[in-house]
């Protein structure tokens, strides 16, 4: 499928860890993200039947090359989704290609989580520091993407020279 780029915003509050949550639950209830089917063959197998299709009949070895994956796909066959992170554990082979592909706030790029975006960066695109939501959703359709795939980033959007949004956006899924 390859990763999906995406974005949320939120009115602001200062702990970014707060708002990245109120994003991630919104983009759920929104419907704002991908679901994957979960596997037919794992829905109705038992774990044990699912690992004897994937590696032949008798007991499955640990130590077999994709035994942890063909497991890990039989085990999130199984997730209820309620949530976010029901569905990331439901899908953790493809994630949720949005916001809710982020559980972590970092202070630079990282694998599954929201960095500020570069004070360099802030320069040249809004030439400031702080730039007002218009800005920040103009420099998104321009081409304003973030730290690359799975890493996602923030940007505080001010208005009457205080913070009055974050916008989170970024790249995932596969």
């Amino acid at each position: 499928m390859g990763a999906s780029g995406w974005s949320r915003q939120v009115p602001y509050q200062p702990d970014i860890a707060a708002a990245l949550e109120q994003a991630r639950a919104e983009a759920y209830r929104d419907g704002d993200f991908y679901r994957e089917t979960p596997d037919p063959k794992a829905l109705e197998l038992t774990e044990e039947q699912f690992l004897a299709e994937h590696f032949g009949p008798g007991p499955a070895d640990e130590d077999d090359p994709g035994y942890e994956e063909v497991q890990l796909a039989w085990r999130s066959a199984h997730v209820t989704v309620t949530g976010p992170d029901s569905l990331l554990e439901a899908q953790p082979f493809s994630g949720a290609h949005s916001v809710i592909d982020m559980t972590d706030v970092a202070a630079y790029p990282e694998f599954g989580a929201v960095a500020p975006l570069p004070d360099a960066d802030l320069d040249r695109w809004f030439g400031t520091r702080q730039p007002d939501s218009p800005a920040v959703e103009k420099a998104l359709r321009e081409g304003l993407d973030g730290f690359g795939r799975w890493c996602g980033a923030y940007v505080i959007a001010y208005a009457d020279g205080a913070p009055s949004r974050i916008h989170f956006f970024g790249w995932s899924g596969d």
